[in-house]
């Protein structure tokens, strides 16, 4: 969740996504930003979306497990448990922040679902396929695109002039409403921009499939039934996702946390071997990436335990998500503060978002098992049976 918030602050800090959306790269100025988007870009963009995508595929088999074992029907559970996660993507992406993940993970596990008693061998075999084909033919596309263009970016292209306008517009209007507009012109702004960053977000769903199907492989082979008893392969897995996806991820340090605001960022859209690195970087480093950081994580907890604060977190992730969402936009809009912060400045946003959430989240799991958004999710999960 922090992983996730520390890239999704550049987009609610500003409507500088708008300008990505015109095709516009976009270089931080001065030398805090540059290594801000550099790191963000390397260490964090991609891997915790990613983290996620195989926790969800790890919590499907999970619930498919003991939803079986007390004589339920899985796939009509699982079924609903997602269509109501794209009810709640819905309302956050236009109410709160429109780059919201939740629908996106909705239609995945949806698809998951087909997967529920399919053997081993084929659920693998459709994971490295929805993972090898998106990321090859991603990075084909953006190596000729940026070999066609040559010194030609998306800015000074001609045919750029009618998306230029448009986004340019839509910009306009997101600052005019979250600093001197009402609530209701915040949700106005959030559903445009929600419109076309969703409907780019589903160019990815066949790798957001695949992660849970990962995800849905280890959690069906009981790995997180008895963690100490898998400290070797834990071990293996943190060292080839570390030492291999940290290299792998070096190119998305060039594209920064949105993919073209990086510290070269003009390079990446005009240089066809950077364009493809960058592509396979975002489709194959990220994921072994954040393997690395689960596993490394998993060994660290398991010698040291989890703080109770972290540890609360977690049990109220949803929650935790949303709340994240609506005190930035307070940030930001209540405060008046869109448009107005630089890439590191916004970083201690992130950090008075996650005091504020560790403390709430600490004295809410004293006092209640499930967090106010789990205990609706699961609520309208099971009524029915």
């Amino acid at each position: 969740m922090l992983g996730i918030l520390l890239v999704n602050i550049h987009l609610m800090r500003g409507p500088d996504i708008w300008r990505v959306i015109a095709g516009e790269a976009i270089e931080p100025t001065g030398t805090a930003d540059r290594v801000v988007a550099a790191l963000t870009g390397w260490l964090v963009a991609g891997k915790f979306l990613s983290s996620f995508a195989l926790l969800f595929g790890v919590g499907a088999a999970l619930i498919a497990g003991r939803a079986t074992a007390a004589g339920r029907r899985p796939r009509r559970l699982l079924v609903r448990r997602y269509l109501w996660l794209m009810v709640f993507g819905l309302a956050h992406m236009v109410l709160l922040f429109p780059g919201d993940i939740l629908f996106l993970y909705g239609l995945a596990g949806l698809l998951l679902v087909l997967f529920l008693d399919a053997r081993t061998a084929t659920i693998r075999g459709w994971a490295i396929g929805l993972v090898a084909v998106p990321a090859l033919v991603a990075s084909l596309l953006a190596a000729a695109g940026a070999a066609v263009g040559g010194g030609v970016t998306p800015t000074t292209a001609p045919s750029a002039d009618p998306l230029r306008s448009f986004a340019t517009a839509r910009g306009d209007q997101a600052l005019a409403a979250f600093v001197d507009g009402s609530y209701l012109d915040v949700v106005v702004a959030n559903a445009w921009q929600a419109a076309v960053v969703q409907s780019s977000q589903l160019l990815v769903l066949p790798w957001v499939l695949a992660l849970f199907l990962v995800g849905y492989l280890v959690g069906r082979a009981g790995w997180v039934d008895d963690l100490a008893a898998r400290r070797p392969s834990l071990e293996r897995a943190a060292a080839v996702g570390l030492l291999v996806g940290l290299p792998l991820n070096l190119p998305l340090a060039a594209s920064g946390p949105l993919g073209t605001d990086g510290p070269a960022a003009e390079a990446v859209v005009s240089e066809p071997l950077l364009a493809f690195a960058v592509s396979i970087a975002q489709f194959v480093g990220a994921p072994l990436l954040a393997v690395g950081y689960l596993a490394a994580a998993a060994l660290v907890f398991l010698r040291i335990g989890a703080s109770r604060p972290l540890a609360a977190v977690g049990r109220m992730a949803l929650s935790g998500y949303l709340l994240q969402s609506l005190l930035a936009l307070v940030v930001f809009a209540g405060l008046g503060l869109y448009g107005q912060l630089a890439m590191a400045t916004s970083l201690l946003v992130v950090v008075a978002i996650w005091l504020v959430l560790l403390v709430v989240s600490t004295w809410w799991t004293r006092r209640f098992r499930f967090g106010p958004a789990e205990w609706a999710w699961r609520a309208l999960t099971y009524r029915g049976g």
